[in-house]
């Protein structure tokens, strides 16, 4: 089974490694991490230019190139973004998309449309600290998280390929607490049961790959290993 993960905002493949290092050893499964441009181990790449259509490139090309097909597709948190322009891309690449407490979003919308509370916030992060372009990270941090290129969030998703609705798809939200209605994520789990998608709801934080990647690992390899 292809594996091709995509991590989130701030983020980086680094913060998916042991969970992708027990899909490969312990279950077999040919896991891909993609690192998108301007972040993590790319972090030195970011620029005013680096939008989502890039990060979108980003992950088609690392398919494209290394010709992978029947490919399941992982978006967590702002990945979820890119993985639905992915889609949009290249559905005959895919054998089935997983969003993980991810945005999904429709086509024009952006995640600062979706989330117009935080524009106010975000622009001013990136004006005072990042050169009018870059969103510093303002939290500890602990795992290496990066700033992110401000015009990945400002930038509309553009869906034009009607084949994408033909790729088997799924989301999971992330309602640490247990009270999914209360979650800022809820909104797009609704959106999924809308389409009808299979949907689930878990006890977890918003990154469980970091503070709990057996208890991540177990469920993948469990929804993976059953037909949708």
């Amino acid at each position: 089974m292809t594996v091709v993960i995509v991590h989130g905002a701030w983020g980086g493949v680094h913060h998916w490694k042991s969970v992708a290092d027990s899909l490969t050893h312990d279950h077999a499964m040919d896991v891909h991490r993609v690192s998108l441009t301007g972040l993590g181990e790319r972090s030195h790449l970011a620029s005013p230019d680096v939008g989502l259509k890039t990060h979108i490139q980003d992950v088609v090309n690392a398919i494209e190139f290394d010709d992978l097909t029947s490919v399941v597709l992982i978006g967590h948190s702002y990945g979820g973004v890119v993985v639905s322009g992915v889609v949009d891309a290249i559905p005959e690449r895919l054998s089935r998309v997983l969003y993980l407490d991810a945005h999904l979003l429709e086509d024009g919308e952006s995640y600062l449309t979706r989330h117009p509370d935080q524009k106010q916030k975000l622009t001013d992060r990136a004006e005072k600290d990042g050169h009018g372009w870059l969103i510093p990270v303002d939290w500890v941090n602990p795992m290496r998280d990066t700033p992110h290129p401000l015009a990945t969030l400002v930038e509309p998703l553009e869906l034009h390929n009607p084949e994408r609705l033909n790729v088997p798809s799924s989301y999971w939200l992330f309602a640490d607490g247990g009270k999914p209605e209360l979650d800022e994520r809820y909104f797009y789990y609704q959106r999924a049961e809308q389409r009808g998608w299979p949907v689930r709801s878990l006890s977890w934080d918003h990154n469980p790959q970091r503070s709990r990647p057996g208890d991540v690992v177990a469920a993948l390899v469990k929804a993976l290993n059953d037909p949708q």
